[in-house]
């Protein structure tokens, strides 16, 4: 814009200077010019070129903003959008999981109504009490035939241990000897057992 008024201030001069080049010798119109005139044309041509500087800047920045603007649009309207389609993919997916569960939920109750009929006669309903008697009886045998023996065997030892009684043979201990042969043999017992375990694990990882 510079090189614009320069341009002007040119042309102003060039006119006065043909003015002044046409003027007959002799006669000077120099003092019939308006110096304050002159000057004061240019400053409101530097004037109107700034003023007009200023208007296409703002010109520019409205026509910037503008499209900012528009892509500041184009923008929300993408998201809305997808926002709209994340929105249709969740209630679908949402209504089918309602339906399986629906289908679930009647495949259940369809589960609980089923009801399981079974009609026994009475020729099978009496031949299972009678096994059910041969079985009680049976195990009722069983149990007094273990007692005898149980008896038996009581009884044999019982005589055994009073003809050793009455012959002074065996060895009697207290309940104290027996307790303390255990405390002693036990340990005894103990470490023979871990030390074949031992001889037998070293023995493997060689």
């Amino acid at each position: 814009m510079q090189t614009s008024q320069e341009a002007r201030v040119w042309q102003i001069t060039e006119c006065s200077t043909n003015s002044t080049d046409i003027m007959p010798i002799g006669k000077s119109k120099i003092s019939d010019m308006d110096f304050g005139s002159f000057e004061n044309t240019i400053d409101k041509n530097i004037e109107t070129d700034k003023t007009s500087d200023k208007f296409d800047q703002q010109l520019q920045a409205y026509k910037d903003a503008g499209n900012s603007l528009t892509l500041a649009k184009s923008g929300v309207e993408m998201a809305t959008a997808s926002m709209h389609e994340a929105k249709d993919k969740l209630s679908e997916a949402s209504d089918k999981a309602n339906t399986v569960t629906k289908a679930i939920e009647a495949y259940i109750g369809k589960v609980k109504d089923i009801t399981v009929k079974a009609k026994i006669n009475d020729a099978d309903m009496e031949q299972a009490i009678n096994n059910r008697k041969k079985l009680i009886e049976n195990e009722s045998k069983l149990l007094e035939d273990h007692r005898k023996k149980n008896k038996e065997i009581l009884t044999r030892h019982f005589y055994d241990m009073s003809n050793m009684m009455s012959r002074n043979e065996g060895v009697w201990l207290s309940n104290g000897w027996v307790k303390t042969l255990l405390w002693i043999f036990l340990p005894c017992f103990l470490y023979t057992v871990i030390s074949i375990v031992y001889f037998v694990a070293s023995y493997i990882d060689k």
